[in-house]
């Protein structure tokens, strides 16, 4: 049996109750949507999946988003480019909010902070560490945009952290060709567990019933 659906190990989300969980929901803006294509439909499509889910189960859900409003550091490199982004995208609702299907509703246990630009990882949005200490959270689930930013950039430091971290690869994307299949099939698995929508929810029911 492999280590993600063995609910003896320790370092399988699976051996973790509801209470202990989060799923993480980073960066599904318009903006990014658009920017990886076709797959970022489909990586949204399969996140509301997962946020469909995880609402039934009462599970802690983090909408993490950029502030298109906000500005990057000054000590960001490429500030530059990052504003000249921000000044397209800030006037433009669509691209600066979560599509509707998958939206911050206010649902109980669901929550929603912001990053600065030029912040990456879903941790460092505003109170994101502190809202997960607070619940007691050991284990998270990613589904993010992009691949190679939000979800890479969360997914490393927080098995730093001491979380045990799941990537839902179909619920991500990249747009740069072929750049999401190697990192979850070369990369990412060395630090996280790494499953689609489907596996995952098959075999978190299952072992709820054994």
């Amino acid at each position: 049996m492999s280590a993600i659906f063995d609910p003896t190990d320790p370092s399988s989300p699976l051996h973790y109750p509801v209470a202990q969980t989060a799923l993480l929901l980073l960066d599904f803006q318009g903006l990014t949507i658009r920017l990886c294509g076709p797959g970022g439909k489909d990586a949204t499509a399969k996140a509301k999946q997962m946020r469909d889910w995880a609402l039934k189960k009462n599970m802690m859900i983090l909408h993490s988003i950029t502030d298109l409003t906000g500005v990057p550091p000054a000590i960001c490199k490429g500030a530059d480019r990052i504003l000249k982004v921000l000044s397209t995208a800030k006037n433009d609702r669509d691209a600066a909010e979560e599509p509707t299907e998958l939206a911050f509703s206010q649902q109980h246990n669901e929550y929603i902070t912001l990053k600065s630009p030029g912040v990456i990882s879903g941790l460092k949005s505003h109170g994101a560490m502190e809202l997960l200490i607070e619940h007691g959270i050991k284990s998270l689930i990613i589904c993010g945009l992009s691949t190679s930013g939000c979800v890479m950039r969360t997914a490393v430091p927080a098995t730093d952290d001491a979380f045990i971290v799941s990537i839902i690869s179909d619920a991500c994307a990249d747009p740069r060709d072929g750049l999401h299949e190697m990192l979850v099939e070369k990369v990412l698995p060395s630090r996280a567990h790494v499953a689609t929508a489907e596996e995952f929810i098959r075999e978190w029911e299952k072992s709820i019933l054994s």
